[in-house]
């Protein structure tokens, strides 16, 4: 995991995918820099997934910059058959990766890519896994024609996102749900719609100028602040429908949640190309076609419906914990046809 980071939080569905190879009969272990000074081990998911953190060498920098000598010896320790990098375009990829070469035979290595977010190491990459099938012929298509681009689906908790015996009535129209400091977020684009609708952001931090200057009525705009994941689900069910504006985030798992729990999303096109069906899930659309596509959900009741449950039952059957089990699987079945050294290989992540 490239990100400098000590808590694990965020990455519940690259821990559970590795209690799932190491469940197929893989050996994994997960490496990630920390700002502490020491290498510390700790274990996840009933001791199925081994942690090792590692100081960083120059934790000053930003978190694509830093690289870290411990991690380096850390990986090479364990002498890994495949490594996965987590994360594009950071330094300690490349240094890893060369420090793997000159160790020896250097291991399979591919990438979790999000969007069309590429990295200086993946034109040596073996395999890679996106995030839907679009994407990867689109931004990828080296790996998805030799068949060795695979899906990772999103951690969704299934239990917690079904809908309600009785649901409550809606508090809010639309829902957007991104840090709110972030530009790339483009809450400006969701906030006109209060003129009509009610609109809730969720996330931390305090809308910039521009949202704040778009925001039509304020009476109708709710700021939820950072909330923590069961708050978010139940503030979700809630809702009517998502509006996703972001311009440069692939698929995120906010927008996957919010099908869950029964909301259409509708997306910019020139984000998110794929990953559900348009006009069955939600929609993909340009500026332009935003507020037809909000008004037309908003204003069709039974339309909205449909479409919310349709999201649901995709959601179900492409994400979520199963799904997380049939990616490792396939990507087990992927190993086993590889050289034999990679039979039941140990697997770095």
């Amino acid at each position: 995991m490239s990100h400098a980071d000590r808590s694990m939080a965020g990455a519940f569905r690259d821990m559970h995918f590795m209690r799932f190879l190491a469940a197929g009969g893989a050996e994994v272990a997960v490496f990630r820099l920390h700002p502490g000074a020491a290498v510390e081990h700790e274990v996840f998911l009933d001791g199925a997934v081994p942690v090792t953190f590692t100081p960083s060498d120059n934790p000053g920098e930003i978190p694509h910059r830093q690289v870290s000598a411990a991690l380096v010896q850390a990986v090479r320790g364990f002498a890994p058959d495949a490594i996965l990098f987590k994360g594009l375009s950071y330094r300690i990829n490349a240094a890893l990766h060369e420090a793997l070469r000159e160790f020896g035979t250097a291991p399979l290595t591919g990438f979790v890519v999000g969007g069309s977010v590429t990295d200086p190491v993946l034109d040596r990459a073996d395999f890679v896994f996106g995030e839907y099938t679009e994407q990867l012929n689109r931004h990828f298509p080296r790996f998805a024609g030799a068949g060795r681009a695979f899906i990772m689906p999103k951690y969704v908790d299934l239990e917690a996102t079904r809908p309600d015996p009785m649901p409550a009535p809606p508090l809010h129209d639309i829902v957007n749900v991104g840090g709110l400091h972030e530009k790339r977020k483009n809450q400006e684009d969701v906030v006109p719609f209060t003129d009509s609708w009610r609109v809730a952001l969720v996330g931390g931090g305090s809308p910039r100028p521009e949202v704040k200057a778009a925001v039509a009525d304020p009476s109708r705009l709710t700021l939820t602040g950072r909330l923590k994941p069961p708050e978010v689900m139940t503030l979700l069910k809630r809702c009517r429908i998502m509006v996703h504006t972001s311009r440069m985030d692939g698929l995120p798992r906010a927008v996957v949640e919010g099908m869950a729990c029964g909301l259409p999303v509708i997306v910019y096109s020139a984000t998110v190309n794929g990953g559900f069906v348009q006009g069955q899930h939600g929609f993909m659309v340009g500026p332009d076609g935003l507020r037809p596509a909000v008004e037309l959900l908003l204003r069709e009741e039974g339309l909205r419906r449909m479409m919310s449950r349709r999201a649901r039952r995709h959601v179900e059957q492409n994400h979520g914990l199963p799904a997380l089990e049939r990616a490792a699987r396939g990507f087990l079945e992927f190993l086993a046809g590889a050289p034999a050294r990679l039979v039941s290989a140990p697997v770095a992540g």
